[in-house]
């Protein structure tokens, strides 16, 4: 489930990056829960995210350049990874993808970070307290 996937990615990133969450930005999904609902408490995304003492926060309905970065992200894995690809399998389009996301973030120098590797740049990044 999502509360599964995020809890992992929220371990992961704490224990190899030393990144912990403040707070998350989602869309308006039902797998994130409710912006309205009452009833959070009952929903295993906002739960978790209680737990962990994350605040919640959503994307404005129909408006997906708020989520532009993550957009482009999918972009560019369908660009570099995905398009004109044959895959044997599910778990050869995994493997694949997950190749991909390491060269992403520990060998790619990215035009927004000058030219830096995201892991660098996170290596050199100061900490907000």
């Amino acid at each position: 489930t999502t509360m599964f996937s995020g809890l992992r990615s929220f371990n992961i990133l704490a224990s190899h990056y030393n990144i912990k969450f403040k707070e998350v930005l989602t869309d308006n999904g039902p797998e994130f829960g409710k912006k309205e609902s009452k009833s959070k408490a009952g929903h295993p995304f906002e739960r978790m995210l209680t737990e962990l003492e994350i605040k919640h926060r959503y994307i404005k309905p129909y408006r997906p350049q708020t989520n532009g970065k993550i957009e482009r992200f999918w972009r560019t894995i369908e660009e570099d990874v995905i398009h004109g690809t044959y895959f044997e399998s599910k778990e050869h389009l995994k493997e694949e993808i997950l190749q991909y996301i390491y060269y992403y973030n520990q060998e790619r120098p990215h035009q927004s970070l000058n030219g830096v590797a995201p892991n660098i740049f996170n290596q050199n990044c100061q900490r907000i307290s």
